[in-house]
């Protein structure tokens, strides 16, 4: 949530930062105009913003100006902030890439605005053209890109691609308008090629192309202007940003059963370090008590990292993994002892047996569970045991794992992966993370939360290992909802990763750095959630 003032009252309310596909903003659009808000009244919201950014970030008076409008209304907003520029005292040049008779309505209707007001309004309908707008960008303080908005269909080529390769080349700041021109609004995939951005002021609601990389490293310092939108259309809207949600406090009496217990179903002969870094992290993370069940014969290699965590050694297969006869001793352990929450999988190995005996726990559990690693491949092979889990299932699965469990291809997912993550979440009943750079969290209802923290340095292995012990530590500690311990794990995770990086550089993150600064991640969660609204949401206009 980001904290804004009504006109209405004084006192302060929370509201979602929402996040929208190309097809839910047009949704947004065609109701709105049903409204009376049609498109001429909200491109001149979306020239006000734009101009009040570039106002702030650069000035105006007797700066000069390229912009660049394509034909669409990404383009009429472009002119419509000309028009703003021009009237505050900047030197204005304006180039219409494409044949001007084109242009939408609003579009053309700022088109003959601008040109009555006696700025230069240049158009290019060939290649032939553009060398009167390279030597404007020469000319140019500031660029105004507003060449194609989400209405991107298929690769950049021809002309429009090599507007584009001017305006990146020119060295100037570029202030794009809505999302960089050429890339994907719904996937953040550049579409051959992309506008390089020093800012980009968002328009109505943010798209998953504003905050999905590469997408998001072409936006520069990302606005967001919410337009006049009713406020029931913005609410129907079913994606927004990963933001705080308040931990409960920890009580003066409470020991370590109040905060939660943990079981780990973790480790084999060639993974000591998986099951280390869950148990560890659940205990970094707040969480009371963890145990781990393990075979038998890394244990004691375990234990003398970790002497804080309680061992439940278990009898091993030739491989040195977890046999399937520990089924019962693992279900009759939780019950007598109360497990709130179990993480399975993390370094089992691929072992026939030990593949059979999670699926086997997957089904008979009746605890929140928290599937990851190898955990994840064994609910790959038969993915109706979620549907029938009657207690809640978070998953955790990176883009591979992810395929492999839907049965898609790789590249299909990663070419849309919001639509992908949504259809999961629902046909399995289950809450997933995939874990990517700006993870997306989703519900089984099908809601996403894009989560914005963390960085390069945390792709590490054993970095996922740590994920589903803060994940279960957050649980533990009182955030007895799973989505919003699934939220708050990830934007903990991502910026305990974040602190480790300013204190060593990125290159020095690992699983046991991200660990140290668990507990001051926690720790401003609790105290100053406004340094991660701060830190990380798009400023608003």
């Amino acid at each position: 949530m980001v904290e804004v003032f009504t006109h209405t009252s004084p006192s302060r309310r929370l509201i979602p930062v929402k996040v929208c596909s190309v097809s839910e903003i047009r949704r947004l659009d065609e109701a709105a105009s049903k409204t009376g808000v049609g498109s001429i009244p909200l491109m001149e919201e979306a020239a006000s913003a734009v101009y009040t950014v570039i106002l702030r970030e650069y000035g105006v008076e007797g700066r000069r100006f390229t912009v660049v409008a394509g034909t669409g209304n990404n383009g009429g907003d472009a002119l419509a902030v000309a028009r703003r520029l021009h009237s505050a005292g900047g030197i204005v040049e304006a180039f219409v890439i494409g044949d001007p008779g084109r242009m939408s309505d609003a579009a053309g209707f700022n088109h003959r605005v601008l040109s009555a007001m006696g700025v230069p309004v240049a158009t290019v309908s060939s290649e032939e053209g553009l060398t009167a707008l390279e030597k404007s960008l020469r000319w140019a303080d500031i660029v105004v890109s507003g060449l194609i908005g989400v209405g991107l269909r298929g690769e950049v080529s021809g002309l429009h691609r090599r507007v584009i390769e001017l305006v990146n080349s020119s060295g100037k700041p570029v202030v794009s308008i809505d999302i960089p021109s050429g890339v994907d609004g719904d996937t953040g995939l550049v579409k051959g090629v992309a506008v390089k951005s020093s800012v980009t002021v968002a328009l109505g609601l943010l798209k998953y192309g504003n905050l999905l990389y590469p997408g998001y490293d072409y936006a520069g310092k990302l606005y967001v202007s919410t337009l006049s939108y009713p406020r029931s259309l913005i609410d129907s809207v079913t994606g927004e940003v990963n933001t705080p949600i308040p931990i409960p406090e920890r009580p003066r009496w409470g020991h370590k059963g109040v905060f939660g217990k943990l079981l780990a179903v973790a480790g084999s002969r060639y993974y000591y370090g998986a099951p280390y870094y869950v148990a560890s992290s659940f205990l970094k993370t707040g969480g009371g008590y963890a145990r781990l069940a393990a075979p038998k014969g890394v244990i004691p290699f375990i234990a003398s990292r970790a002497p804080q965590v309680v061992y439940v050694p278990l009898e091993e297969t030739a491989e040195g993994s977890i046999a399937y006869g520990n089924l019962e001793k693992i279900l009759s352990l939780i019950e007598e002892h109360g497990i709130d929450i179990v993480v399975l999988g993390p370094g089992t190995s691929l072992n026939r047996e030990t593949q059979e005996l999670l699926r086997s726990l997957v089904e008979a559990l009746d605890k929140p569970v928290i599937i990851d690693g190898d955990g994840l491949t064994a609910v790959s092979e038969n993915p109706g045991l979620l549907r029938k889990r009657k207690a809640p299932t978070i998953l955790t699965p990176h883009p591979a794992e992810f395929a492999r469990l839907t049965g898609k291809p790789l590249a299909e997912v990663q070419g849309n992966p919001v639509e992908h993550v949504r259809k999961a979440c629902v046909e399995l009943g289950s809450y997933i993370v995939y874990k990517t750079a700006h993870s997306l969290i989703c519900y089984p209802n099908g809601y996403i939360y894009v989560n914005m923290t963390g960085n390069p340095g945390m792709a590490k292995a054993g970095s996922g290992d740590v994920l589903a012990g803060v994940i279960a530590g957050l649980y533990g500690v009182g955030l007895r909802d799973p989505g919003a311990a699934l939220r708050m794990g990830v934007l903990v995770h991502g910026l305990a990763g974040d602190l480790a990086a300013e204190e060593i550089g990125e290159d020095g993150v690992t699983p046991d750095t991200l660990m140290e600064h668990l507990p001051k991640a926690v720790r401003i969660l609790r105290e100053n959630p406004g340094y991660v609204r701060e830190k990380y949401l798009p400023k608003e206009v």
